[in-house]
């Protein structure tokens, strides 16, 4: 039977013993504290509590002959312990280094010796530091160097006291080796080939009890003369390689139980027919998990330096194929993890970062972090499966997303790109030949904001999609055909803009869309329509999420981050439920307002909407006014400025395309006119999600400014750049802006209808007096702007 006791730790537990009559238990904690507790006893508090007064400590042991003696060491350092039911000693010995002359410490694991009072340490200088007690001491705990014994020209990294006659001592070179009281080597196993020592731990029973053979042949010998018969129980090591070994007591033959990553896992790919997930990390290791039965059922170690960073299945799950960080692809059996003739495809010259295979796995393609893209076809010929079509650098920054489709109404595969630099790359895998990759057409699809991910849209409309999400929080739905931008919608605020979107095909015919974040993953339902109840998310990965896949019955999600991978079941049921509680209709919208229905903002946008009813009408108009429901769509970018929202003219077109467009594939109609329902719903997936970032002027400052770096900018050289850089704005155009703002003569500025035109010359030469000859961030956005002054 098993006894549960919990007790209370402010800070965390560096290192932990229990003694070997499971009486007492003591513990070093974060904050450098040594506590004790006997286990007989019914309070909760520690019977001794010390603060140490010496470095971080690395390990905690028990002496196996007295419950009452403990020492830990540091890097640096060895700390004694003693104790009663009255008094703790605490002892930290001297380390005399002149003495020996050679340098004491850089410790990595500490025990006390057999059948004495003695306590060794081991180094990673290849040497154990033994510590013996001082005649006159008052307890076991005052203990000084006696000696330094180098034992190998290896790093020493773990030592365990066994069976009270035995040192067991680990080194970097993956070998344990056995010692007597008096340090001399007994025997060592060194077979295990998996890299460095990090613990040992051995089977219950003493080598007495372990049973004799009949042919001691089998039995390793101690290094003697004699050739003794060395009987030990059977020991498990941990290496540095994250490899766990079973050691036989009859012989030095080794069992590997458990191979698991020791470095970062980026690569993971789900089997598009069966419950298996590949993955791959930085230590060269690939392993088949079969989910289902949470078994590891093929696994592969392709060796330090074979860094794994992008894994994919074929269409039927044929083939899997592996990216590495060097730039080589192997494409592998599947099942046997061995590579097919002519499956070494060595194009690339730097690491993959994606691969993918069309819909019917004629084609392979692969992207680096050069930002190149490298296309294979499948061939007929038995000796050599992938043909090489070309390579093409389409970008000129990373590559967030590499996407095989289909072209409508047909059944050719479609290949695109999408990169940091916003640009879409479509390539005509048709026209294209060996030493020829072709490009299809190069779209810009931001403006500002950075795409960071994307997936196909699924069918659930008329309308063929594709779906991006963006630096600023955005979904975007754009034409398959035209790739242009048809509905731009509020994507998820959790913490960090989406780093992966991957499609999730739902039983009953629901469609999702999940994503993560840098530490979140999530789900958005579908349609999307920016209700932000219809997103759901939790943490991932502590330290960062890396990668996502989905299953191919859409059933369970897999992530991976650092070295950590993890299984999600989907349960939609539960989203939708949170989506209810949100409200219905126009209701999530308002909450995105501040004050909701009745809050301020709300009322103001009432007032412009039925303002704008007025001007549509004319001001100058004195007949009877008639109020209506709906607003004439070109008023709607003078609201959406009127409200603080500044759109540029590329999101005036995407705001008024949306709209126009919005029931034309049903119906064949263009729309004229808006409601204040739609007006709202635009204006919480069009503005910025976060307000106005006014530190992006004084960024823009910052880096035009001269080359003091105090963001000073020459009044001619601003000028000169807005009408120059980024959406043309012509000189007279310019003028009438300024002169607007600047409450210029003859301008806007109180006038209801339209702008005046104003004469560039008379403009810009009276502009340039109200103008300094330096202007910085401050003068523009409070002088020119007119924006309060905010906290930087």
């Amino acid at each position: 039977q098993w006894y549960q006791r919990r007790v209370a730790i402010t800070a965390g537990v560096l290192a932990l013993d229990v003694s070997h009559d499971a009486r007492y238990v003591a513990i070093i904690t974060s904050n450098n504290v040594f506590k004790v507790w006997d286990w007989t006893h019914e309070t909760d508090d520690p019977i001794h509590k010390e603060e140490l007064e010496s470095g971080q400590q690395l390990q905690l042991v028990f002496n196996p002959h007295s419950s009452f003696e403990l020492m830990s060491i540091s890097a640096d350092e060895v700390v004694f312990y003693h104790f009663n039911e009255e008094k703790l000693t605490v002892h930290i010995p001297d380390l005399p280094e002149k003495d020996f002359n050679r340098n004491i410490g850089n410790f990595s694991g500490c025990a006390f010796m057999p059948n004495s009072s003695e306590a060794l340490t081991t180094s990673r200088d290849g040497t154990v530091t033994v510590f013996s007690r001082f005649q006159k001491a008052e307890n076991e705990a005052i203990k000084r160097v006696t000696k330094i014994v180098v034992l190998t020209d290896e790093p020493l990294t773990t030592v365990i006291q066994y069976d009270k006659s035995l040192m067991a001592v680990g080194s970097t070179d993956g070998s344990v080796r056995f010692y007597d009281e008096q340090l001399r080597l007994k025997n060592w196993y060194h077979s295990f080939h998996a890299g460095s020592i990090l613990s040992v731990s051995f089977a219950g029973g003493a080598a007495k009890d372990v049973i004799s053979f009949e042919v001691d042949a089998t039995v390793p010998t101690e290094s003697n003369l004699e050739a003794t018969p060395f009987r030990i129980c059977d020991f498990v090591v941990c290496t540095e390689q994250s490899i766990v070994c079973h050691v036989p007591s009859y012989t030095d033959k080794v069992e590997e139980i458990l191979h698991e990553h020791n470095d970062e896992i980026k690569a993971i790919a789900a089997h598009p027919t069966s419950h298996l997930v590949a993955l791959g990390s930085y230590c060269g290791l690939l392993k088949i998990w079969d989910y289902k039965n949470k078994k590891v059922v093929f696994k592969r170690a392709f060796g330090m330096g074979r860094e794994i960073t992008a894994l994919a299945y074929d269409h039927i799950g044929e083939f899997l194929t592996v990216g590495f960080y060097h730039g080589t692809i192997l494409v592998l059996d599947s099942v046997t993890l061995e590579v097919i003739e002519g499956g070494k495809l060595s194009y690339a010259k730097a690491i993959i970062s994606e691969l993918a295979f069309s819909h019917d796995s004629m084609f392979l393609a692969a992207t680096d972090i050069q930002f190149t893209t490298t296309v294979f076809r499948r061939t007929t010929n038995t000796a050599k499966k992938w043909g090489y079509i070309g390579r093409y650098r389409a970008h000129y920054k990373p590559i967030v997303k590499l996407l095989f489709g289909v072209a409508l109404d047909s059944n050719v595969p479609r290949l695109l790109t999408l990169g940091e630099d916003r640009n879409l790359v479509e390539y005509d895998l048709v026209n294209s030949t060996e030493d020829n990759l072709v490009i299809l057409s190069t779209e810009k699809m931001e403006q500002s904001a950075v795409p960071v991910s994307c997936a196909w849209y699924p069918p659930i409309q008329k309308e063929h999609f594709l779906l991006i999400a963006n630096t600023e929080y955005k979904y975007k739905l754009y034409n398959a055909t035209t790739k242009r931008c048809r509905k731009t919608l509020l994507g998820p605020t959790h913490g960090s803009y989406i780093r992966k979107l991957v499609n999730i095909s739902y039983e009953e015919d629901r469609h999702y869309v999940g994503f993560i974040t840098d530490h979140k993953l999530g789900m958005t339902a579908l349609p999307l329509d920016g209700n932000p109840h219809n997103s759901t998310a939790l943490l991932g990965h502590c330290d960062g999420n890396n990668n996502m896949v989905v299953s191919h019955d859409s059933k369970f999600i897999f992530t991976v981050g650092g070295m950590t991978s993890r299984m999600w079941r989907i349960a939609p049921d539960v989203l939708h439920a949170s989506a209810a509680l949100g409200g219905s209709g126009l209701e999530p919208y308002y909450q995105l307002l501040p004050g909701g229905r009745d809050g301020e903002l709300f009322k103001e946008m009432e007032n412009y909407f039925y303002y704008a009813q007025m001007r549509a009408e004319g001001i100058t108009n004195t007949d009877q006014r008639k109020i209506g429901k709906f607003v004439p769509l070109d008023q709607v970018p003078n609201i959406m400025r009127a409200l603080g929202f500044y759109p540029s003219e590329l999101q005036i077109q995407d705001i008024i395309n949306e709209v126009r467009f919005s029931k034309f594939v049903d119906t064949n109609e263009t729309v004229s006119q808006i409601d204040i329902g739609t007006l709202l719903k635009l204006y919480c997936n069009h503005r910025p999600v976060f307000g106005l970032p006014l530190y992006k002027v004084y960024n823009a400052f910052n880096s035009i400014g001269d080359k003091t770096g105090n963001g000073m900018v020459e009044r001619g050289l601003l000028l000169d750049l807005l009408q120059s850089r980024g959406e043309h704005i012509s000189e007279s155009e310019l003028a009438e802006y300024l002169a607007s703002l600047f409450h210029y003569e003859g301008s806007a500025t109180n006038k209801e209808d339209k702008m005046n035109p104003v004469a560039p010359g008379s403009a810009m030469s009276a502009l340039e007096e109200l103008l300094p000859a330096q202007i910085d961030g401050d003068l523009f956005t409070g002088h020119v702007l007119g924006f309060e002054a905010v906290l930087q």
